[in-house]
């Protein structure tokens, strides 16, 4: 058409390293992402050692290893940094193979116990004082600088972003990697209005799991000293300050359920006394695609956001004697109980409020619940009989 300009054949297409993209305030991947198409993750299909199909989808991805990139990114300085890695012939076999589509459609990946994948991920260091410990990593949030370049192998990898995704997604690499060694390329560019940032990559490895496989990793905090765990709240470190409180409430109460949990488990990291139960815990991991293995960035404690994947899963031996000690006395229906200093507890009873809805606050009464012997947290033949009170309606 006689109004159109000629197009310059010399004219470059890459973007210039200072623009940024608008974004989408919900994006839709199936059109936002087209252009990534061959970056989807592959459909899994669970087999058998038979190579036969399983229908049961009780199966598990998690962050099993974490190799973080030695050299980090910061953009202003350090802008390029090349790693070479290995991946013996024994970790190889491990890896599955994906079937590529010839209509289209998504891949497909046979997966079995013990299968294996690899993805990459980045983070901002900013968030972290110091090292970046491996249960601080996987529970960081992901995100790419806003000009990023990396290439496996020779291969340039598709960067799969917010403005696209709705949220910056790791790099899924496996069918990228190569048995003996592979070469990693990350380069980044200073964006308009971007500040001086430190970035760091790990190469995560990613592994299958079936629910008893998932349990048989948990681990055991013996009675002691999960004992000691808890009365170490008693302790005052700071001279200055006078302790009031000779005692606390212990929550009982699953957060998914809110009833007490079957398996009392924790990370072994959290800070926190409450526990899950181990149970609810696996069945309410999910996957954004149904029919597949829970995504792997599904194993953070339900409580504080911490670690809780198979290998920090830790099981608590103090409330499963406790568990025990209620359940003698037909009393599974207890939410918390209150802990004292000496290390003998009662049951902590809820709140009863009055049938014509008039929150009147009554509590159970003598007549009502006999009162509840409960043994010291240290064990043995000391028992204390709790005071119940009656309130007054008014």
């Amino acid at each position: 058409m006689s109004g159109q300009q000629p197009i310059d054949a010399n004219r470059s297409v890459q973007r210039p390293h200072n623009l940024i993209l608008s974004t989408t305030a919900h994006p839709n991947p199936k059109i936002t992402a087209l252009h990534q198409f061959k970056a989807r993750s592959p459909i899994l299909t669970a087999i058998n050692g038979d190579g036969l199909p399983l229908t049961s989808n009780n199966y598990f991805r998690y962050v099993s290893a974490v190799t973080i990139l030695p050299d980090r990114l910061r953009i202003g300085s350090r802008q390029h940094v090349e790693w070479n890695f290995s991946v013996d012939e024994e970790e190889f076999a491990l890896l599955s193979g994906t079937i590529e589509r010839l209509d289209g459609s998504a891949p497909t990946r046979a997966v079995k116990v013990g299968s294996r994948f690899y993805r990459l991920r980045c983070v901002n260091t900013a968030d972290f004082d110091g090292s970046i410990g491996e249960s601080d990593w996987v529970t960081a949030s992901q995100v790419w600088p806003t000009n990023i370049t990396v290439v496996l192998n020779g291969d340039p990898l598709q960067i799969r972003k917010k403005i696209h995704h709705g949220k910056d997604l790791p790099i899924n690499v496996t069918a990228s990697v190569k048995q003996g060694a592979n070469t990693l390329s990350v380069s980044i560019l200073r964006a308009q209005k971007e500040g001086i940032t430190e970035y760091a990559i790990t190469l995560e490895t990613i592994e299958l799991l079936d629910t008893d496989a998932v349990k048989a990793m948990a681990g055991v905090l013996p009675y002691d000293d999960a004992r000691l765990r808890i009365l170490q709240r008693f302790q005052n470190r700071d001279p200055d300050i006078e302790v009031v409180n000779v005692s606390f409430t212990l929550n009982l109460a699953d957060p998914y359920t809110s009833y007490i949990w079957d398996v009392p488990m924790r990370g072994k990291n959290c800070r926190h006394d409450e526990c899950f139960d181990l149970d609810t815990f696996l069945q309410t991991r999910s996957s954004r695609k149904p029919n597949q293995p829970c995504d792997a960035d599904q194993f953070k404690c339900p409580i504080c956001g911490g670690d809780a994947r198979p290998q920090s899963l830790v099981k608590d031996e103090f409330f499963v004697a406790l568990r025990q000690e209620l359940a003698k006395k037909n009393r599974l229906d207890v939410k918390a109980i209150v802990l004292q200093q000496n290390g003998q507890w009662e049951i902590k009873e809820e709140e009863k409020t009055g049938e014509a809805g008039d929150g009147s606050g009554s509590r159970v009464g003598a007549n009502e619940q006999s009162a509840v012997n409960a043994p010291a947290v240290g064990g043995g033949n000391s028992w204390r009989e709790s005071e119940i009170i009656a309130l007054d309606a008014d």
